[in-house]
C-alpha cells in the first residue's frame, strides 16, 4: 500500500474510533491500539508533509460528529488533547522541543506531575462566582450541556467564595468500587454491564434522566482553567491549590519535580501504586510548572507544547480456561462465568471472570481448554480480552449454552443477548433475592450470610424473604453448627429488622432500578407504604430527583405480582411500613423552578425550601419550566426564559407566589 492510501486508511479508522469514543461513549478499540494508529499516522505525515490536511486527526481533537442528544455549546476556550509519551526517549524529545521553541539547549526545568484519570473531561463555566453551565468536552471546540447531571455531584460548588468569571476543567470519574456496584446492579436487572469505569462515567454523565445520574456516585477532580490571567497564581502547583481554596476537589497525588528524570521517577512510582488507587488511571501527565512559560510555549493545532501524557503499560496475563459455570441472578438472568487457572493480576489472584452472555462467548470463539488473555476492566473486574490462538491446544472442547436453568431445570428464554429462567420459584433466584433483602443497605440482618441462607433453603425452611419472619427457635437451633444461643441471636436480629425504615423496606424488595436513593425519595414523599403503592405515575413524577424513566420502574416494579405478594406477607409479619421522616409537602407539586443570578439568600437554601414543598428544581430553562427565579446578573437563563415565555420571579415575586399558595 502506498503512503497516501495508508494515510487515508489510518485517518478513516481514527475518525471512526474518535466518534465512538467521544460522542457515543462506546470505544471500539483499546487506548493502546488507538495510540499505535495515531503514532503511525504522525510518522507518515512527518515523512510526507504535503499529504497533511486540516481535517486530519493529527490536527484536531475528538470527533466532528454533530451533537444531538444534548444542547451544544461552544467552549469559551478550547479543550485540547495531549501528546503522548510511551518511553523515556519520547520524554527527552518532549523537553528538547520545549528548548527548541525557547531557543536554548540542554536546559532542565520544573514540572508538575499529575495522575491521568481515565474518566470524562468536563468544563465548568462560572460567572460572578456562580455556576452558569457545565459541558462535556465534545470535539474540543463544542461540547454538550450536562448541567443538571453535573449538579448531582456533591463536590462541585454551585457558588464560589469569590465572584470570579472562570472556566474550570477536570475529569468526572467513577470509583472502582462504585463501578463494580453499578455493573452488579445492571447485571442483576438483566442489562449489559459497562466495559470499564470510563464508559460507565460517560454514560452516567450523559443520562437524559438526572435522577439516574444521582443514583450513581460520580466523582470529580479539577486540574485546569481556561485562562489563569488575573488569578493570584504563578505555577501549575499554585493553581491546583487555588482551585482547592475555591472548594474544588483536586487530586493530592500531584508532585513538583525537576527535569525529565523527575518525571520518570514519578511515573515509575505511580505505575506501581496505581493498583491501590480508588479510581482508574491510564498514565501520568507532566506540565511545565511555570505558567508564564506555558503561555510562551503555547499550543500546536491540537495540543499544548508545555504538557505531555505518559501512558501506563497495559497489564495482561495468559491463563487457561478450565470450564464455564452458570450463575442465576435474582431477575433470572443466566450469566456464564469462566473458571480459570489462578493467576496473579494487578495485585490479586484471579480465578474467575464473567463471560456476560452467549454472544460474547461465540464472538471470541471460546473453547474449554483454551489459553486466554486476561486483564482487569478498569483495574477491578477480571475480563477475558481474547483467545491466544497461537497457543490453542488440539484438545480444546467447544462449549454450548445450556437450554435449561442449571438450578431448577426450567427451559430458558432468550431476550436480546441474555437468557432468563422464568420460574419465580427457582431456588437460585430466590437465594439472590433473599441475599439482597438481608444485605447491609437493606434490612441489615448480619447473621444471614450466604451459607446460612443456603442452609435454611436446603432445610426447606425458607422460600422467600417473608419466610424469615416465621422461623422458630427450635427450627434454627436444629441446623448444623448452630445451637440454641446462636439461634436466639439470629432470631433477635431478624425480629429487630422489623423496625427498619420504610426506605430500607422498599429497597429490600429488590425492584429493578429502585435503589437506596430512590427508596429514600419515596419515604420522604409519602407517609407510609400504602401511599407509595397508591401513587399514580403523575404523582410520582412530581418528586424532585425522580425522572420519568425511574418513575416507570417504580410504578410497574411495585405492582409486579411477585413483589405485591411479598409485600402483603411482610406487612402481615409486622414489618414497619410507615415513614420515619417528615414527608415532602404538596403545595408546589407539579411545578418546576430554575434559580439564577445573585440573591439575598444562598441558592441551596431557596432550593431546599422549594423541594420540601414538592417542587422540582433544575439547572436549565426549558419549555417545561414553570418559573425562573432571577436575581441580579441573571444572564443567559433570563434571556432563555424570556424567549420561551417562562414566568420570571424576583425574590419578592417568589414570596408573593408562596403567599398565594397559602404557604
Amino acid at each position: 500500500m502506498n503512503p497516501e492510501a495508508r494515510i487515508e486508511e489510518l485517518r478513516s479508522r481514527i475518525h471512526h474510533a474518535n466518534t465512538l469514543y467521544y460522542e457515543q461513549d462506546a470505544p471500539a478499540i483499546s487506548d493502546a491500539e488507538w495510540d499505535a494508529l495515531m503514532h503511525e499516522l504522525k510518522s507518515l505525515e512527518a515523512q510526507h508533509p504535503q499529504l497533511v490536511t486540516p481535517d486530519s486527526p493529527t490536527q484536531r481533537v475528538g470527533s466532528t460528529m454533530a451533537l444531538s442528544s444534548f444542547t451544544p455549546i461552544r467552549h469559551p476556550t478550547p479543550l485540547t488533547s495531549l501528546d503522548n509519551a510511551f518511553n523515556d526517549t519520547d520524554l527527552n524529545g518532549f523537553e528538547d522541543k520545549i528548548n527548541n521553541v525557547m531557543g536554548v539547549k540542554g536546559v532542565s526545568r520544573q514540572y508538575t506531575c499529575e495522575l491521568k484519570i481515565d474518566g470524562l473531561s468536563i468544563n465548568l463555566l462560572y460567572k460572578n462566582g456562580k455556576l452558569e453551565w457545565a459541558a462535556t468536552r465534545g470535539d474540543g471546540e463544542t461540547g454538550e450541556i450536562v448541567t443538571d447531571n453535573v449538579l448531582t455531584i456533591p463536590a462541585i460548588p454551585r457558588v464560589l467564595p469569590q465572584p470570579l468569571n472562570l472556566e474550570v476543567r477536570g475529569e468526572v470519574y467513577l470509583s472502582r468500587a462504585e463501578f463494580a456496584r453499578i455493573n452488579a446492579e445492571i447485571e442483576e436487572n438483566g442489562g449489559t454491564p459497562f466495559k470499564n469505569p470510563r464508559n460507565a462515567a460517560a454514560g452516567t454523565l450523559r443520562q437524559k434522566d438526572a435522577s439516574i445520574t444521582a443514583e450513581r456516585n460520580l466523582k470529580v477532580y479539577l486540574y485546569a482553567v481556561g485562562s489563569h490571567r488575573g488569578l493570584p497564581v504563578k505555577t501549575q502547583a499554585e493553581l491546583l491549590e487555588f482551585l482547592s481554596t475555591l472548594g474544588f476537589p483536586i487530586s493530592r497525588d500531584y508532585e513538583v519535580v525537576e527535569g525529565v528524570s523527575g518525571i520518570e521517577a514519578y511515573h515509575k512510582r505511580m505505575t506501581t501504586d496505581r493498583h491501590t488507587l480508588e479510581f482508574d488511571a491510564d498514565g501520568t501527565v507532566a506540565k511545565v510548572n511555570d505558567l508564564s512559560l506555558q503561555d510562551e510555549l503555547g499550543f500546536t493545532s491540537r495540543a499544548p507544547r508545555w504538557a505531555i501524557a505518559y501512558k501506563f503499560p497495559a497489564e495482561e496475563v495468559v491463563t487457561t480456561l478450565k470450564g464455564i459455570t452458570m450463575q442465576v441472578g435474582r431477575t433470572g438472568k443466566i450469566t456464564p462465568v469462566a473458571e480459570l487457572e489462578p493467576r496473579l493480576l494487578e495485585g490479586s489472584v484471579v480465578s474467575r471472570a464473567t463471560l456476560h452472555n452467549e454472544d460474547f462467548i461465540r464472538g471470541l470463539d471460546l473453547r474449554i481448554g483454551d489459553r486466554v488473555v486476561l486483564r482487569k476492566a478498569g483495574g477491578v473486574i477480571p475480563e477475558i480480552v481474547r483467545v491466544a490462538l497461537e497457543e490453542r491446544p488440539e484438545t480444546t472442547v467447544t462449549w454450548n449454552f445450556p437450554t435449561h436453568c442449571p438450578e431448577c431445570g426450567t427451559p430458558l428464554k432468550k431476550e436480546g443477548a441474555h437468557h432468563f429462567c422464568e420460574n419465580d420459584a427457582c431456588a437460585a433466584k430466590e437465594f439472590e433475592r433473599i441475599r439482597h433483602f438481608v444485605s447491609r443497605d437493606a434490612m441489615d440482618i448480619a447473621g444471614l450470610g450466604d451459607e446460612r441462607i443456603r442452609q435454611l433453603q436446603r432445610a426447606n425452611l425458607i422460600h422467600d424473604a417473608a419466610d424469615l419472619y416465621h422461623l422458630e427457635l427450635a427450627q434454627i437451633a436444629a441446623l448444623e453448627r448452630m445451637g440454641e444461643k446462636s439461634a436466639q441471636n439470629l432470631l433477635n436480629q431478624i425480629n429487630a429488622s422489623k423496625s427498619q425504615s420504610l426506605a430500607r423496606f422498599i429497597y429490600a424488595l429488590g425492584v429493578p432500578h429502585v435503589g437506596d436513593k430512590v427508596s429514600t425519595l419515596l419515604e420522604r414523599k409519602y407517609p407510609n407504604l400504602e401511599a407509595v403503592l397508591n401513587a399514580t405515575v403523575e404523582d410520582l413524577g412530581t418528586i424532585s430527583g425522580l425522572g420519568p424513566v425511574l418513575v416507570e420502574f417504580v410504578y410497574n416494579g411495585l405492582r409486579a405480582p411477585r413483589v405485591a405478594t411479598l409485600v402483603e406477607r411482610l406487612k402481615a409479619a409486622g414489618l414497619n411500613t410507615d415513614s420515619k421522616v417528615e414527608p415532602i409537602g404538596t403545595q408546589l407539586a407539579g411545578l418546576s423552578f430554575v434559580i439564577t443570578g445573585s440573591l439575598s439568600k444562598p441558592r441551596d437554601e431557596i432550593q431546599s425550601r422549594l423541594e420540601k414543598l414538592g417542587a422540582r428544581v433544575t439547572g436549565s430553562v426549558t419549555k417545561k419550566t414553570s418559573y425562573l427565579i432571577a436575581g441580579e446578573n441573571a444572564g443567559s437563563k433570563l434571556e432563555k426564559a424570556t424567549e420561551l415565555k417562562v414566568n420570571v420571579l424576583d425574590e419578592a415575586g417568589l414570596e408573593a407566589l408562596l403567599l398565594e399558595k397559602g404557604i
